[in-house]
């Protein structure tokens, strides 16, 4: 099955280092007044704030390579790749003409919300026991429509949601900017429907929440990250695909990763550049299957395990199949690697 990962990771191109803070204040682009509440994150972490009553934010970075994020209720979101930590910087956010309605209104669709809120739950959140434990807070915001001439399933929201993680224990902000899900078949009486591709993106802030069984809570988290994109890329950057189980394979059969896999290490251990020699199966110890498909002969991978640019490859496979349920931040430590 084919997926798009989500979202807009782009490589930040200034020189960060570690303690550093990023300094700003948020203002409305046409009545320049502060504005309280907003919410600044870098995407798909656990590290975010939000802005006080001056609409002022420090945010702590740890040289994590994805955007900065500032999100607001009927406003534009903001995504910000190049910025400073030497000063107070302003960011402006402009109110939104929300026109998503009208963007999707003209489609040919005769499927129940219930049925459309239904698919989208199974292709968005996954149908893993931690995808089935996932809870959309405010369903009422997302717009589903479908069209019938294409059998395509789209949706898009009105306001970021909100879905909370009861198997992982996060609760999960999400500024959902485009699902698309796209039928190879569609029975009349719609008991089959048979998914062809699934393709969204936009961006993700994690947040933890308490929870009395935190030692299962832990266990499901390795458990999730173990065999994920996250942990592949990760073990790749570090050169440790056999130690961390996986086997990886050329078409022709070649397995000999140092033959096939070329890693460029940059000198100040921030990050490491991939080229491929073609597209790989994998392997991993579990028994689960994947392949990577080459889309650019080199991508980047920052030292958090994150790759750069996201459809520089294409994941098929279990890898492909992971969805929002089965995540952890970018920003996670695996006691167990």
């Amino acid at each position: 099955m084919k997926k798009y990962s989500f979202l807009y990771l782009i490589l930040l191109v200034c020189n960060i280092s570690f303690s550093q803070e990023i300094r700003g204040v948020v203002l409305d682009g046409n009545t320049n007044l502060p504005l309280e509440y907003v919410s600044v994150y870098f995407d798909q972490t656990t590290i975010g704030t939000t802005t006080n009553q001056k609409g002022e934010f420090t945010l702590n970075y740890t040289n994590i390579k994805t955007p900065l994020i500032i999100s607001y209720l009927g406003y534009n979101t903001k995504s910000i790749n190049i910025f400073s930590t030497d000063e107070i910087q302003e960011f402006y956010l402009f109110e939104s003409n929300n026109r998503l309605d009208e963007i999707i209104i003209n489609t040919n669709d005769n499927w129940s919300r219930d049925l459309k809120l239904k698919e989208f739950k199974r292709h968005y959140l996954g149908e893993s026991k931690r995808g089935k434990s996932c809870r959309i807070l405010n369903e009422d915001d997302l717009i589903l429509k479908f069209n019938k001439k294409t059998r395509k399933l789209i949706a898009t929201s009105k306001a970021p949601i909100i879905i909370k993680n009861e198997v992982l224990n996060y609760t999960i902000n999400i500024n959902l900017d485009y699902f698309e899900a796209n039928y190879s078949f569609v029975s009349k009486n719609k008991k089959r429907l048979n998914i062809k591709t699934v393709s969204y993106f936009g961006s993700s802030f994690y947040k933890l929440y308490p929870s009395p069984l935190i030692k299962n809570v832990f266990e499901e988290r390795n458990s999730a990250y173990r065999g994920s994109v996250l942990h592949f890329m990760r073990a790749l950057s570090k050169n440790k695909l056999n130690e961390r189980g996986y086997k990886v394979y050329l078409a022709n059969g070649m397995s000999d990763p140092s033959k096939i896999i070329f890693l460029n290490q940059l000198k100040n251990g921030k990050g490491v550049f991939v080229k491929l020699k073609g597209d790989l199966n994998i392997i991993y110890k579990n028994g689960n299957q994947s392949r990577i498909e080459v889309l650019e002969n080199e991508f980047y991978i920052d030292s958090f395990g994150n790759h750069l640019p996201p459809l520089s490859i294409q994941f098929y496979g279990d890898l492909g199949e992971q969805r929002i349920g089965d995540t952890v931040p970018l920003d996670f430590i695996s006691n167990k690697e």
